[in-house]
């Protein structure tokens, strides 16, 4: 007859007595499903637990990788927006030196527009140093414009030209070293550079004279003055008045006698009276 019950006998190594105990079948089996599920979870969470760790390293190194390129981008705009700050900053000091350099023909009398824009510059080509390039050549250029006495010193129709001519006195040919523009009592004679009056006295002949010395070997002289209104030594800037018209010296009647030295030998003025 079958029974539900296992005998276990228990026999110690001297045979002294022997116990022995019995087991219900329906405990084994359930003492191994016990086991065999306890394992299986304990399979489970160990392989979730590894599955979760390999996930959140991961995701943690896609996480840094993340943070690290947001990093770098955020100071390549930074110095994107810094070097773009320096670039308007930069064109903004180029446009208002072509105005003032507009201002300056203007003073000089020179009726000329500039052009303010220029040649289409790609935006690969516009660096920083690109920029201060432009700028360096555009200040050389400011800086001649204002120091060589190009220009009109006063609004009139020349009368006589430099060079040899019938002189008004002796009437025979003499060397006219400068050139004579008609002109209304009293105008207003304008310098036609910067420069430093080295003279603002009677000068012989020339009758009221002013010379004033620029850069570069260069001085201009403005004879027949009815006025002088500066003085030796005074720091003159383009525009500025140094005079009035007048026929004072050896003199027909009221125009400028001007002349332009370069070097200490006397030049061509109509050539330095307009841009060429």
């Amino acid at each position: 007859m079958e029974t539900d019950r296992y005998t276990i006998m228990l026999v110690s190594a001297g045979h002294q007595g022997a116990k022995s105990f019995s087991i219900k079948k329906s405990h084994i089996r359930i003492a191994f499903c016990s086991i065999v599920i306890f394992a299986f979870i304990s399979l489970f969470s160990f392989g979730t637990s590894y599955v979760y760790y390999k996930d959140s390293a991961k995701k943690s190194e896609s996480v840094n990788k993340l943070l690290s390129t947001i990093n770098v981008l955020s100071q390549d705009m930074d110095e994107t927006r810094m070097v773009e700050s320096k670039l308007r900053e930069k064109l903004q000091g180029i446009e208002e030196t072509l105005l003032e350099m507009q201002d300056v023909l203007r003073k000089k009398g020179i009726k000329k527009e500039l052009s303010i824009g220029g040649e289409f510059i790609p935006a690969e080509r516009l660096s920083l140093s690109y920029v201060d390039y432009m700028k360096n050549d555009l200040d050389n250029l400011f800086n001649t414009m204002k120091s060589v006495p190009v220009g009109i010193p006063l609004q009139g129709k020349i009368n006589s030209d430099f060079g040899y001519r019938k002189d008004p006195f002796k009437r025979r040919a003499g060397f006219h070293s400068g050139i004579d523009i008609d002109a209304n009592y009293g105008q207003r004679i304008v310098a036609t550079a910067d420069g430093k009056v080295t003279k603002a006295s009677w000068h012989s002949s020339y009758g009221k004279t002013v010379v004033i010395k620029h850069e570069d070997g260069y001085e201009t002289l403005f004879g027949h003055l009815s006025k002088i209104t500066v003085e030796e030594g005074d720091t003159i800037k383009v525009g500025d008045v140094i005079g009035k018209a007048g026929s004072t010296g050896r003199s027909t009647g009221v125009h400028l006698h001007y002349e332009v030295i370069k070097d200490g030998k006397r030049v061509n003025p109509k050539q330095f009276l307009s841009l060429k």
